[in-house]
C-alpha cells in the first residue's frame, strides 16, 4: 500500500503485481470547489444552481463550450470540485457516486467527471427519469503517467431552478487484480490438488 498526500487531500494506492495501483480518494477536505458544494473526509456533495458554465470550465482547465458539447444542450450554470494527482501509466482511479435528478425533462441536468482535459458524463435526467436517481462505481485507467487535475461536477440545463446533485464517495474496491500468470498458477494448484485426492483414494481402495 502506498499513501500520497497532495494539495491537502489523501489518495490511497494499492499496488498490484504489475506495479500499477488502484487509487481511492480517501479525503475530500483539501479539495477546491466552485459554486455549490460541501466537502468532508468521507464524501463530496455538489449541487447545481452554481456559477456560469464558463467559470467552471476555466476552473477545471476545460475548453470553452466543453460542457455544452458533452450533452449537446445549453448549460445554464454549474458547480464543481477539483484536486490534482500524480500517477503512473496503468494506475486506476476508482470512486463511488450517486446522481439525484432534482429536475424533469426537458431540463436534462447532468453530472460529470474530468481527468485533465478529458470530460466524461456520469448520468443525466433522461437516464434516471424525472426526479430519479442512480448510483454506481466508476474506474478510470491512466494510459500515460503524469500529474492530472481530477474534477467532479453537476450542471443545470436551460435554467437554474430545481437543481440536481452529485455525491462522490471514496471507493472500497482497492484490491489488486491478479495477473494472468497468477491466475494460471492458481488453476494449476487446484488441478494438482484434485489429482492428489484421487491418487489417495485409489491407494486406499487398493489396500482394502
Amino acid at each position: 500500500m502506498l499513501l500520497l498526500a497532495g494539495a491537502g487531500a489523501t489518495f490511497v494506492f494499492a499496488a498490484s503485481p504489475s506495479q500499477a495501483a488502484v487509487i481511492n480518494i480517501s479525503d475530500f477536505t483539501g479539495w477546491q470547489g466552485i459554486g455549490n458544494f460541501s466537502l468532508s473526509s468521507q464524501q463530496a456533495i455538489i449541487s447545481g444552481g452554481g456559477v456560469a458554465e464558463t467559470a467552471v470550465e476555466s476552473f477545471l482547465g476545460l475548453a470553452s463550450g466543453a460542457l455544452d458539447t458533452l450533452n449537446s444542450q445549453n448549460v445554464n450554470n454549474a458547480s464543481a470540485i477539483k484536486n490534482t494527482i500524480t500517477v503512473q501509466a496503468g494506475d486506476v482511479l476508482t470512486f463511488d457516486w450517486q446522481f439525484k435528478a432534482g429536475d424533469y425533462l426537458p431540463y436534462n441536468d447532468f453530472s460529470f467527471y474530468s481527468i485533465g482535459t478529458s470530460l466524461n458524463k456520469l448520468a443525466d435526467v433522461r437516464q434516471v427519469g424525472n426526479f430519479g436517481q442512480t448510483s454506481s462505481q466508476t474506474a478510470y485507467t491512466f494510459t500515460t503517467g503524469g500529474t492530472y487535475t481530477v474534477g467532479f461536477g453537476v450542471v443545470d440545463i436551460f435554467d437554474q431552478y430545481l437543481a440536481s446533485s452529485l455525491t462522490v464517495r471514496t471507493s472500497g474496491g482497492n484490491e489488486p487484480v491478479p495477473e494472468p500468470v497468477t491466475i494460471i498458477g492458481s488453476l494449476a494448484a487446484g488441478v494438482f490438488g484434485v489429482a492428489l485426492r484421487h491418487k489417495k483414494k485409489a491407494a486406499t481402495k487398493s489396500q482394502s
